[in-house]
């Protein structure tokens, strides 16, 4: 049978199969949703989801392989907006922030009522809202989240394979053209991120941008070179790059390894 033209594509990831039976038996009362897809983790959803595009999906936010975080980063590194309602069983720090962003999102268990005012806000978000706008929500609720919860892994390249890759994995990222390579300890990725967008992710103390191409894991730093005009080279461990410090951030990194 042909997809009815006014219909919204659908996916639903969620570790839980009772929860994914839940909202699909809930979907089913709304003919203008088309159910596309189901995911168990959040890699699957990402892989998913970046091949289907549907336009709305339930994302669970404790999920194995990437969180449902991970997951919607991975979707804004992309250049891919959907609509997320995020379904969560406790986090009452990402229900206030849902709350202060308007980004729908669901308690479980899922109760008929209140899935049924989600609907009603994707019906008009959908009709209301451009991708823009639901870039820039998406963007402020993702910022909300990691103040109280940092990110532990995001999602990276290696041929056509996508691989999770824990954050305290990585060793440094380095800026190629419109996109980064991340070098880790189990090796070297490629990326769909821009420099900021990785700064951005990886806004912890243990990274330091040490050059507009350079972000650096001082976790993993091996040893600090003099080089040219009073700036200095970073060796790293598990790597022979020597990454730069620029004149700009000489100071800042003087004053990180409290270098006289």
């Amino acid at each position: 049978m042909a997809q009815n033209s006014s219909q919204h594509r659908v996916l639903i990831a969620d570790d839980e199969a009772p929860a994914r039976r839940e909202l699909k038996r809930l979907l089913q009362a709304d003919p203008s949703l088309e159910l596309v897809g189901e995911a168990d983790n959040g890699l699957d959803a990402f892989t998913k989801a970046m091949q289907l595009r549907p336009e709305i999906i339930f994302l669970d936010i404790q999920m194995p392989a990437m969180s449902g975080i991970e997951t919607a980063q991975g979707f804004l590194a992309n250049h891919y907006y959907p609509l997320i309602v995020f379904v969560t069983a406790y986090d009452e720090y990402a229900v206030k922030a849902f709350e202060l962003h308007a980004i729908d999102y669901i308690l479980k268990p899922v109760r008929k009522q209140r899935f049924a005012m989600v609907l009603k806000r994707i019906h008009e978000q959908l009709h209301e809202q451009g991708p823009e706008a639901a870039q820039s929500r998406l963007l402020q609720l993702i910022q909300s989240l990691k103040e109280s919860s940092p990110v532990s892994r995001i999602s990276l390249y290696q041929g056509e394979k996508i691989i999770p890759i824990r954050t305290d994995q990585i060793i440094y990222a380095e800026a190629s053209g419109r996109s980064c390579t991340v070098m880790t300890s189990k090796g070297l990725f490629t990326s769909a991120y821009r420099m900021h967008e990785l700064e951005d992710i990886l806004s912890t103390s243990h990274f330091f941008l040490c050059h507009r191409s350079y972000l650096v894991n001082l976790d993993f730093l091996e040893s600090v070179e003099l080089w040219v005009n009073s700036t200095y080279r970073l060796k790293m461990a598990h790597c022979d790059t020597l990454i730069p410090v620029s004149r700009n951030s000489t100071s800042e990194l003087k004053q990180l390894l409290h270098l006289l």
